[in-house]
């Protein structure tokens, strides 16, 4: 019977620091192979008492080999322990050229580089914008040269952070090496000796006189060597979470996005791992549906199984549940099954279909209203395919009057104006706007059948065909935000929840009514200058206001300091209206708690 062969990377040094994965091969071990004066010997205390411990140091190519092909020929679990991760100068290649050679198959286990537990011993990244964009993991030419076109003269030419491996015992001559390369002497440089394990040592400097520090640290041996601008960590701002900056994750505009709750279905396994991949990118409640038999593949905060032959089942029960359904499989599929469960444009959910290898995300119901189209815009981002919008308004690049009501959170008063309105539009017939002159330039402006009519001063819209004589009239939806908060709570702490908060809800300032909270909060300067700030009044409600109202999130912690229930939640019903239901349930922060309820005219 054949064994198994699996090459580990131990990881930088601390026993913690090995991944998951090569624990668990550990612990199936027979046979551990370890290079002895590298990786830290606690980590054979995963193995079984029984595995042999075989210490490499001491072995040529040739022994390891025949000891791998033995343990493997007799059934056995050999486990190759190299430190660090193996593909970083680990001598693994010539090893997996034998074992292919002799037919023997072998799994590979990524680990930690020491590299990376020298970026976390300073405390810096390799990346910054502004000082370096690429890192070079290299080494100098010492008892084993090079390549001509890697000589560190070259490398460090380019002006990138470098990070060096396997060189420091000839570290006076790579000083030299770098200023030949134009670096400056006042180039900060660190050297770290065993990252990560208990005896660490980090000397940081410049290259000017990094050597004599190493020297007089008694460093020799086992070190990385990291050189470049980025030691400072004074780089510029990353775009990344630059709140202007959209990506496949986020958009720049809150407004241009899909917000609810999304309910993904994948068939196959392949499906399902595309599904996880598209609800990490779509938020913290999107649930994925799968059957029984792939469930391992789905994180349990997302998990929701159903049985062989209950996709049907599940699928009618979500389409009641969520705001958006994404399935991951054949549009035929989807097609059958929802069939059955339309009413109308104004009630059913958005669905976007999505293939397994997520090349195309494609709006199939509730484009505009429901958000389908927003929605396999995102979805695209995530998987980096293509969103397939077939909306007429979308595909002649105009702004449809159910598309600008929900971004901009309007309601339909009389939606049965839509098609003749739409179709007025795609006919290219006139149409007389009253609406927010931003609306108006941002959007239909640059098409002469669109007529500027004013402005209402309660921001509705108007739209007027008036060769039928219909009127499509939208009314603007309003918000109230409910505000709990610790006592001496900064306002910029309480100005940061509430942005949270917005941005999650796919709100602007200008949708909110006003603040609300306790009346035990009536003086706290926090919550009364970040109601300031955004130009807003706060009410204040009594506990027993506050009590009355039901809500999906209790509190013990204000039920024991305040007596209440809620606090966010009930707030933001009180102050939004009999019948107001919450569209952003209790978002909470290190000094505030953010509920937002939609106001009832």
């Amino acid at each position: 019977m054949a064994g198994t062969i699996t090459f580990v990377g131990a990881g930088p040094g601390a026993p913690d620091l090995i991944t998951l994965r090569g624990v668990e091969a550990l612990k199936r071990a027979d046979l551990v192979i370890y290079a002895g004066s590298l990786v830290n010997e606690q980590l054979l205390d995963y193995a079984p008492p029984a595995a042999r411990r075989v210490n490499s140091a001491g072995l040529d190519f040739t022994a390891v080999i025949a000891e791998i092909k033995a343990a493997y020929e007799t059934g056995k679990a050999v486990v190759r322990l190299h430190t660090g991760d193996p593909a970083m100068y680990g001598a693994v290649a010539e090893q997996y050229r034998e074992l292919d050679r002799l037919g023997l198959p072998y799994s590979v286990v990524p680990g930690v580089s020491s590299v990376f537990a020298a970026a976390a011993a300073l405390k810096t990244e390799f990346t910054m914008p502004g000082l370096s964009q690429s890192a070079i993991l290299t080494r100098d030419a010492g008892r084993t040269p090079v390549p001509d076109g890697e000589a560190l003269e070259k490398l460090a030419a380019c002006g990138c952070t470098l990070c060096i491996f396997l060189s420091v015992a000839g570290i006076r001559q790579l000083t030299q090496k770098l200023l030949a390369a134009g670096r400056s002497p006042q180039t900060p440089a660190a050297v770290i000796y065993r990252a990560s394990w208990p005896n660490e040592i980090v000397v940081r400097g410049t290259v000017a006189d990094i050597a004599d520090r190493v020297e007089a640290a008694g460093i020799k041996r086992q070190s990385i060597i990291i050189v470049g601008e980025v030691l400072e960590r004074s780089g510029e701002l990353s775009s990344l979470y630059n709140k202007h900056f959209a990506h496949g994750y986020r958009t720049a505009d809150p407004r241009d996005g899909f917000h609810g709750r999304c309910a993904l279905f994948a068939l196959s396994a392949k499906g399902t791992c595309k599904a996880v991949e598209i609800a990490a990118g779509l938020g913290d409640e999107a649930k994925v549906f799968v059957p029984e038999k792939h469930a391992h593949l789905v994180p349990c905060a997302r998990l929701e199984t159903y049985p062989e032959g209950g996709f049907a089942d599940a699928y009618t029960g979500a389409w009641k549940r969520f705001d958006a359904l994404v399935m991951v499989m054949a549009a035929g599929i989807v097609v059958r099954h929802a069939a059955k469960l339309c009413r109308s444009k104004l009630h059913d959910p958005a669905v976007v279909v999505c293939d397994e290898a997520g090349d195309y995300a494609v709006s199939l119901l509730s484009g505009h209203l429901g958000g389908a189209n927003r929605l396999a815009r995102a979805i695209a981002g995530i998987t980096g395919g293509k969103p397939v919008i077939t909306t007429a308004t979308d595909v002649r690049k105009l702004m449809a009057f159910d598309e600008l009501a929900a971004r901009f959170r309007y309601r339909l008063l009389n939606p049965e104006a839509l098609v003749r309105i739409a179709t007025a539009m795609l006919d290219g017939e006139a149409l007389e706007l009253t609406m927010p002159p931003a609306l108006f330039q941002n959007f239909y402006a640059d098409n002469p059948e669109f007529r500027y009519q004013g402005a209402s001063p309660d921001g509705a819209i108007q739209v007027r065909h008036a060769a039928s004589d219909t009127v499509l009239r939208l009314e603007k939806l309003r918000y109230a935000v409910g505000v709990g908060c610790r006592r001496n709570a900064p306002a910029e702490e309480i100005a940061a929840a509430v942005d949270a908060a917005l941005e999650t809800a796919g709100l602007v300032y200008d949708d909110i009514d006003c603040f609300a909270s306790i009346d035990l909060k009536q003086d706290e300067a926090g919550l009364l200058e970040a109601a300031k700030n955004a130009g807003k009044t706060v009410r204040f409600f009594t506990a027993a206001e506050l009590n009355r109202i039901e809500v999906p999130h209790p509190s013990l912690a204000a039920r024991e300091k305040l007596g209440v229930n809620s606090v966010s939640e009930a707030a933001a019903l009180l102050a939004a209206g009999p019948g107001a239901q919450l569209v952003l349930d209790k978002q909470i922060h290190s000094q505030a708690t953010v509920a937002i309820a939609e106001v009832k005219s």
